[in-house]
């Protein structure tokens, strides 16, 4: 393979992905590449930073290659250019090599980075633990227990711990269980019901609930069912809920709604079923399964998300660190891998055997909607996108994007959504799915910390104060395809207003496409040949115009180039009521049909 290869990633791209050899092969083929970064102690895959030290950094893209690597090497035998993979180990434990990874800190990133290494020790357990000689065996295992005695953030990392404690058992080697209660108990902590783990007091509820709660805790069932039946068997219950519900935010062409922090991990959504097939559990019919795994696989190959050299960016649709988040590094995306856990099952398991089945269609014109209580989501899914509506969450800690990320009213699967170079110029704002306020200085202000959230069947209700002596109650309604936002308003100081309907790619990929721009009165369209968004307003007496804002580049994180359609205006001292009809989707549709018609109630105040 050489260096054209890399750049028309044809290795990829003309891959099927329909075969468990396929999968492999991809594997081995989207890996080649690190070869040519070895460094101390990893990978030296770019220079830009993150919140720990280089070194840390090389060894991150070093360790969540082992998602793959070790699922490669249960399922098809010794893994290409093993020796190489195992060095970098061998001397990442070794105190005296300029390649040690150090002694971990509380909180240190190397404290999450030794999953990928627990789950190896014991699937692949021939390579990475019996092909090491007693002093080796001996330096991996002081390095590892480190994190039995060091302090975790109370959130998923405890699963960490859980799984070098249980690599610990399957190995003979002891095991401190008074750090191992601990993290049992504080990952019970987080469980808040139906399926849904809160990441830690005050935490979110995002993609860290498939990817990372469910996909541990059926790595335990499966890894230590036998040892710990009762907990196993809890664990694959809430699984099993969870996954039937989770399934409705994929769409048939294998993309999903991106919704929180972490998205450069990219195909690690779909990991949960990876995790499901791994631990024997038909959540949905196995060629249901089969379908998410390998058509988000192939979705996401179809994007230009490898680098020139054909490493995976950080980033979303493209190479991107506008929207990365702070303890992003060159290597994080590797966390991915954790899809491929399906290879470490053999040619004769039922996920290999079953033929690949699409998701339940949604007729024409019709829609689902599925009601999440515990988060206050409102997932609604239509043969042309599927949406969430969110009553909004603030993380309980500071990131990058955290009110773009978190609290936008509405992210799409087909169209993304934008984040925010600054509240300075709406432009610069990532205004699509939300309503921004200003005192006219040219800084604007959106929903972040929400006061109180409630919702229903098909509505979410929540209530915010961009200052503090202006709330607003806001209510989102699907009604499927289209959906409606009220906003009750009272405030203390007159106020512009911009509220933005779904940010569209301006751009096909070749850069062409003719905007279609309505004229129409208080509703503003932005139509495309492959796409439209629309926003209309529906208070009485509307004074709001129309208009199109095109977002600084490389804001939405799917399509470099975007364009929003939002309605400007302004609201006085006291009580206002401002109301939309919100539409993306197939431009005919989109364009053609009647704004619904709205009934304002008088609870909301007005």
């Amino acid at each position: 393979m050489n260096k054209d290869d890399f750049t028309i990633h044809n290795f990829l791209k003309e891959n099927l992905l329909k075969t468990r050899e396929d999968l492999g092969r991809s594997l081995i083929d989207l890996l080649a590449p690190l070869e040519h970064h070895i460094a101390p102690g990893g990978y030296h895959l770019g220079d830009f930073g993150a919140l720990y030290p280089p070194k840390t950094a090389f060894m991150e893209g070093w360790s969540r290659t082992l998602w793959g690597i070790a699922s490669y090497t249960a399922g098809f035998g010794a893994y290409p250019g093993i020796d190489k993979v195992l060095s970098i180990m061998k001397d990442g434990v070794n105190p005296s090599s300029p390649a040690y990874w150090g002694e971990c800190k509380d909180r240190d990133q190397l404290l999450v980075e030794m999953a990928a290494i627990a789950l190896s020790l014991i699937i692949a357990r021939n390579v990475f633990w019996d092909s090491l000689d007693g002093e080796q065996q001996g330096q991996l295992y002081a390095w590892l227990s480190s994190i039995e005695q060091r302090e975790l953030p109370p959130s998923n990392w405890h699963f960490f711990r859980i799984l070098v404690c249980t690599a610990f058992r399957e190995l003979g080697l002891p095991v401190n269980e008074r750090a191992e209660r601990e993290s049992f108990d504080i990952v019970e902590s987080c469980y808040r019901g139906e399926g849904w783990y809160e990441d830690g007091k005050g935490g979110n509820y995002d993609l860290y609930n498939p990817m990372g709660f469910h996909f541990y805790t059926l790595l335990y069932a499966k890894l230590a069912g036998k040892r710990d039946p009762e907990r196993s068997a809890l664990y694959i219950e809430r699984a099993r809920l969870f996954a039937c519900k989770f399934a409705a935010w994929f769409r048939g062409d294998g993309s999903i709604v991106p919704y929180g922090r972490s998205l450069t991990y990219r195909f690690a959504a779909v990991s949960l079923f990876s995790a499901c097939a791994f631990a024997d559990i038909e959540a949905l019919p196995w060629g249901i399964m089969k379908g998410i795994v390998l058509r988000g696989l192939r979705r996401w190959f179809s994007l230009p998300i490898l680098d020139s050299g054909g490493i995976l960016s950080v980033g979303y649709g493209y190479p991107n660190l506008v929207m990365a988040d702070a303890y992003n590094s060159p290597g994080s995306p590797y966390w991915g891998l954790k899809a491929y856990l399906v290879l470490a099952l053999g040619a004769d398991h039922p996920f290999w055997r079953a033929e690949e089945e699409p998701l339940p269609d949604v007729p024409l014109g019709k829609a689902e909607i599925v009601a999440e209580r515990i988060p206050n989501f409102i997932i609604t899914r239509t043969q042309e996108d599927v949406q969430l509506l969110t009553a909004g969450q603030y993380p309980g800690f500071d990131m990058n994007h955290p009110a773009q990320k978190y609290c936008k009213f509405a992210y799409s699967a087909r169209f993304a959504f934008c984040v925010s170079h600054g509240s300075y110029g709406i432009g610069n704002t990532g205004c699509d799915s939300m309503l921004m306020l200003s005192e006219g200085d040219g800084y604007w202000r959106e929903r972040r910390n929400i006061s109180a959230r409630v919702s229903g069947l098909n509505w979410t209700m929540s209530v915010w104060n961009p200052w503090p002596d202006v709330q607003i109650t806001t209510m989102l309604v699907s009604l499927g395809a289209w959906h409606v936002r009220i906003h009750r308003i009272k405030s203390e100081r007159p106020l512009m207003t911009v509220e933005g309907g779904f940010s569209i790619p301006r751009y096909d990929k070749y850069g062409g496409g003719m905007l279609n721009a309505s004229p129409e009165e208080h509703e503003a369209i932005a139509a495309f040949p492959w796409g439209a968004s629309r926003i209309a307003a529906v208070e009485p007496d509307s004074r709001r115009a129309a208009s199109l804002v095109i977002p600084a580049p490389n804001l939405n994180i799917l399509y470099p180039h975007a364009v929003i359609p939002v309605l400007e205006g302004s609201v006085e001292q006291g009580f206002s009521l401002l109301a939309s009809a919100v539409r993306a989707g197939d431009v005919e549709p989109v364009m053609s049909e009647a704004v619904p018609q709205v009934e304002l109630r008088t609870y909301l105040g007005v």
